[in-house]
């Protein structure tokens, strides 16, 4: 076996783990055992729990395509159209990246692992909002005295998978009204433009 096949091997059993438990306090025996390897095999790919951590959110989007759904964002002709994307994307995939980010989620503050798999997940969406403020902001179309790292907070906190999980789950709205409504949220408190629909 290849030593990306087996490192796919040890995040896809530990991913399977986690969605069955509900929860991410898994060991490394653990997921080696349902990898099928030893635990030094394990530790051959990854140097401690952490950075399996943090490379198994990385691997559950990519498994997801949300690498690619980014880049098309990212390639979006406006700023504003990168706003409507980016709910889009939540409103499409959120369903299927919350069981394990509500996992590690759930053990975060006692779990340094799962504390820096969850902390590098954040920096990440804070970078891809911080990207789609600079456009909104070069195009002119950032709202008239609104600071870009304030918009690039207020767009994090927007979509963020809290805010998704209170809307769809807790309040049970579907994901076309998610999308519809946070969409008009978001463009309006971002841009100096309005929506059409």
């Amino acid at each position: 076996m290849s030593s990306s096949g087996a490192r796919d091997r040890v995040l896809d059993a530990a991913l399977r783990l986690i969605r069955r438990r509900g929860d991410a306090r898994v060991t490394m025996a653990h997921i080696a055992k349902a990898a099928g390897l030893s635990r030094q095999a394990v530790y051959l790919h990854f140097a401690d729990r952490a950075a399996l951590m943090v490379a198994l959110a990385r691997h559950n989007h990519e498994r997801l395509g949300l690498p690619a759904d980014i880049q098309r964002l990212k390639n979006a002709p406006t700023g504003t159209a990168m706003l409507e994307m980016a709910v889009s994307l939540n409103a499409r995939r959120n369903a299927e990246v919350w069981a394990v980010a509500r996992a590690v989620d759930a053990i975060r503050r006692t779990d340094a692992a799962a504390a820096r798999a969850w902390q590098d997940r954040l920096e990440s969406r804070l970078a891809l909002c911080r990207v789609i403020v600079s456009r909104l902001e070069a195009e002119g179309s950032l709202r008239p005295g609104l600071n870009s790292s304030i918009a690039a907070d207020l767009l994090w906190t927007m979509t963020s998978l809290r805010m998704w999980e209170d809307l769809v789950l807790d309040r049970e709205w579907s994901a076309a009204q998610y999308q519809r409504y946070v969409t008009r949220v978001v463009i309006g408190a971002l841009t100096s433009g309005s929506q059409s629909s």
